[in-house]
């Protein structure tokens, strides 16, 4: 995302790929992707405090996301939950949903 690639997002991403931004809006993957694509200086993602879950062929990653924008605009706390699926030896993301984090502070 922090590079546009949108190959490579094509790639990695679930054929039913959804994302929930904070603000509730949805994008399927071609909206994302076209999104991403699209976005001049793109800001880097800095994820922390990890977890991840497994069930079966289910996995569940969560942690905080934060924004940092290339053009000193400030930073923003997000939290972010990712599921995955197993298809054949790969985990595929099919759902991520960001949500403000609102009680973390630079």
């Amino acid at each position: 995302m922090a590079t546009n690639d949108v190959a490579v997002l094509e790639a990695l991403l679930a054929s039913d790929f959804l994302y929930t931004h904070s603000n509730g809006k949805t994008q399927d993957k071609a909206a994302f992707i076209a999104a991403i694509g699209a976005r001049p200086n793109p800001p880097a993602r800095v994820l922390t405090d990890l977890k991840s879950e497994v069930h079966g062929d289910i996995a569940v990653t969560r942690g905080n996301l934060d924004v940092v924008y290339r053009d000193h605009a400030p930073t923003k706390m997000f939290r972010y939950v990712r599921i995955y699926r197993r298809e054949g030896e790969r985990w595929v993301p099919f759902s991520h949903r960001t949500v403000y984090a609102l009680d973390r502070h630079l």
